[in-house]
């Protein structure tokens, strides 16, 4: 006869260890464990457990360690745990217990571990833990306890880690941790708590870690961390800190990470961090930090490797507050003339992928290159309005390719006064890094810049639809007129020349008030270029997005399908000609068409394609790529133009003449 499942366990009874864990188990009876009094290990966890019977557990006076983690245990009987005297481990975690017996932990005398997270606890008896003499850990965090009695650790001092966070604290008396000498570890983080008593960290002397980040903290008292001579780490981030007391950090001698990131910091005066000798570590990102007084940093100047101010509103400030840094190896600011302030460290945020230290445009070839095209610029685009300036007949074709010569000429300009600036500030930059972005001058070259690539690509895409039309259907009355035609290129110059220049209206004039594209939107790089190539969202991308990737994107789609619908058009209509003409023509047309469209795409389509992928995260683009994008692939379509557009608009009107 098959043995019963008491009886199977009854003949493991000189077994130190009994292993049930990950099974189905929902039930146990009240006497299956009678017997196994040397049993040390009882695993049970991962079941479905939701209760225990009051003396399932009488007997096993040996047991060590109980684990009844991961089950559906929602109430625990008053006296289940008595006569444990031995039990050195008790595991509760991730059960539903909502409620705890005043005394149900009594006579654990011993237990040195105990484990209560992730349940559904909303309130603690205030004795619940007296005379658990020698414990080190507990461990309560990812609960709902938002009070906690003023006496409800007394007497655990031998407490080491102690666990709160991820609960709903709000409040917590000034004398809950007396007598906690030997914690070492208090983590309190994710709870809502707004104030904190001062004193209540007194004689926590052997603490070194304190986690107090993601509450709602808005002051601090001055000596609230003073005597915490053994501190090492101290997360005070996502609060609403705005103030720091100034000796607040006194005694500190052994910290070595302070985290005050995401709060409401603006002034970080000298002396502030007084005392904070061996700090490694200080995070101070998305505050509202305005000055750093000089001195400031000074007590850890030797001692400091890591350090994050981004995202702050830094104006006040003197450079050697940051060359006393001696030893840094990682600083990230918002501004790149900070990293040669620190010198050639280990990493240092932002880089600028054009400009190093010494000049502007780091690169020799793009010097060139930015001398050359505009220089060609300027010479192909002035000849064509020479040109059409002394031809008396102004077609539509006449007047787009004026307008295209136009953009293509700011567009010149605008490589001129970089390479201008490149020049007048060689070897000098980094000191006038901040006045040249902020300038009108780099904000001026940036909006010429936008307006003439979105009034080149406009232009493009009209004449590739008027060429459409006047293939596909030449005797259809409606085409573009030259009156229409200039009307069309005036609203366009507008429109286009206002959305260029309202981000520097939103900079440089007082009476306009717009935010949303910072302090100096087309002064995010050397040189003065905003296009979204780059996963880091600053103010206004979406505006850049809509202008470089959206507006582009539908200009180059207009101009493939106009060109293709030229392209089949023909082809049907040559059906009816000799064969032999028929197929010269189309192989004609065919590799003007290509030559056309591949120009276009090579200039426009990888940009296109860099900000689709930059802003759905698929590729993070290298900065030579996003250099070489920006210095070459993008402007080079204005010195091609001119020659391009005008020798097809002239060998085609010799043919027709002909």
């Amino acid at each position: 006869m098959e043995q019963s499942y008491k009886e199977k366990t009854l003949d493991m009874v000189w077994t130190p260890s009994l292993y049930l864990d990950d099974n189905q188990i929902s039930n146990l009876p009240a006497d299956i464990f009678d017997g196994l009094n040397n049993l040390l290990w009882l695993y049970l966890w991962g079941n479905q457990i939701s209760n225990l019977p009051a003396d399932i557990f009488h007997g096993l006076n040996n047991l060590q360690y109980l684990y009844l983690a991961n089950n559906q245990i929602s109430n625990l009987p008053a006296d289940i745990f008595h006569g444990l005297n031995n039990l050195l481990g008790l595991y509760l975690d991730n059960n539903q217990i909502s409620n705890l017996p005043a005394d149900i932990f009594h006579g654990l005398n011993n237990l040195l571990g105990l484990w209560l997270y992730g349940n559904e606890i909303r309130n603690l008896p205030a004795d619940i833990f007296h005379g658990l003499n020698n414990l080190l850990q507990l461990s309560l965090w990812g609960n709902q306890i938002s009070n906690l009695p003023a006496d409800i650790f007394h007497g655990l001092n031998n407490l080491q880690y102690l666990y709160l966070h991820d609960n709903q604290i709000s409040n917590l008396p000034a004398d809950i941790f007396d007598g906690l000498n030997n914690l070492q570890r208090l983590l309190l983080e994710n709870n809502q708590i707004s104030n904190l008593p001062a004193g209540i960290f007194d004689g926590l002397n052997n603490l070194h870690y304190l986690y107090l980040h993601d509450n709602q903290i808005s002051n601090l008292p001055a000596d609230i961390f003073h005597g915490l001579n053994n501190l090492q780490v101290l997360l005070l981030e996502n609060n609403q800190i705005s103030n720091l007391p100034a000796d607040i950090f006194h005694g500190l001698n052994n910290l070595q990470r302070l985290l005050l990131e995401n709060n409401q910091i603006s002034n970080l005066p000298a002396g502030i961090f007084d005392g904070l000798n061996n700090l490694q570590r200080l995070q101070l990102q998305n505050n509202s930090i305005t000055n750093i007084e000089d001195g400031a940093f000074s007590p850890f100047a030797s001692s400091l490797l890591i350090l994050n101010l981004t995202y702050n509103n830094l104006k006040d400030y003197e450079d050697k507050t940051f060359k006393e840094l001696v030893n840094l190896t990682q600083f990230y600011s918002d501004f790149f003339h900070l990293c040669c302030v620190v010198g050639d460290i280990e990493i240092c945020e932002p880089t600028d992928a054009f400009a190093s230290c010494q000049d502007l445009l780091k690169r020799k070839s793009l010097r060139v290159l930015m001398l050359v095209i505009g220089v060609s610029s300027i010479i192909g685009n002035a000849l064509v309005l020479i040109s059409r300036c002394c031809n008396k007949e102004k077609t539509v074709d006449s007047m787009l390719i004026s307008s295209l010569a136009i953009s293509d000429l700011l567009m010149a300009m605008y490589l001129l006064i970089i390479a201008g600036a490149d020049i007048h500030y060689r070897g000098r930059y980094s000191e006038v890094l901040e006045y040249w972005k902020s300038s009108f001058t780099c904000s001026f070259a940036g909006a010429i810049s936008t307006l003439s690539s979105e009034c080149s690509v406009f232009t493009l895409m009209v004449m590739s639809v008027d060429r459409a039309v006047n293939i596909v259907s030449p005797f259809n009355t409606r085409r573009l007129s030259r009156k229409t035609c200039k009307i069309v290129i005036v609203i366009a110059w507008v429109v286009i020349a206002a959305i260029s220049f309202l981000p520097v209206a939103a900079n440089k004039l007082s009476f306009i008030d717009l935010p949303y594209f910072g302090e100096n939107y087309y002064g995010k790089q050397s040189v003065c270029l905003p296009l979204p190539l780059t996963r880091s969202h600053l103010p206004g991308w979406e505006y850049a997005t809509a202008i470089f990737i959206a507006f582009n994107g539908f200009g180059f789609l207009v101009m493939v399908v106009s060109y293709l619908t030229i392209f089949f058009s023909v082809k049907r209509s040559s059906a009816t000609v000799n064969r032999r003409k028929s197929l010269e023509e189309q192989l004609r047309i065919a590799r003007k068409l290509v030559f056309i469209i591949g120009t276009d795409f090579c200039c426009w389509f990888p940009i296109i394609l860099m900000g689709i992928c930059s802003e759905t995260k698929h590729w993070d683009i290298p900065a030579e790529i996003y250099v070489w994008a920006a210095t070459f692939i993008l402007p080079i379509n204005s010195a091609v133009n001119p020659y391009l557009y005008t020798i097809i608009y002239t060998c085609s009107s010799e043919k027709t003449n002909r």
